[in-house]
């Protein structure tokens, strides 16, 4: 009986690796992650979302620049700025890396700051 309960608490272990590697993919590389939605809270858009979900304007916010290429909202955000955003998420260091640093601050309990549900 003790190794049974041996063997089933051992493979506590590899489940919880197998959920937190599904888990960190689902969140790493599906569209709409935390460098989106602070770009498009930035760009007044509010939700990375409201394209598909329903919300929003259909008409889209392009039509109200007039034909003006010149118009500085029409250009977007700087390359630099994005590659900042990327870097303060960790964006900038490959996935394997961001994976033991996950695990390494969830062995500490530190599992970061709130992106979502905060009000500005």
């Amino acid at each position: 009986m003790g190794a049974y309960i041996l063997r089933r608490l051992l493979l506590i272990i590899p489940t919880l690796l197998g959920i937190m590697l599904i888990n960190f993919a689902l969140v790493q590389f599906v569209p709409g992650g935390p460098v989106e939605q602070a770009i498009a809270r930035i760009q007044g858009g509010g939700d990375v979302f409201e394209g598909f979900s329903g919300g929003g304007s259909d008409a889209g916010n392009a039509a109200d620049t007039g034909g003006n290429e010149n118009y500085v909202g029409a250009r977007g955000l700087p390359p630099e700025f994005i590659a900042e955003l990327e870097k303060e998420f960790g964006f900038d260091k490959p996935p394997v890396e961001r994976f033991v640093n996950m695990l390494w601050n969830y062995m500490r309990f530190d599992f970061g700051e709130a992106t979502f549900g905060r009000s500005a």
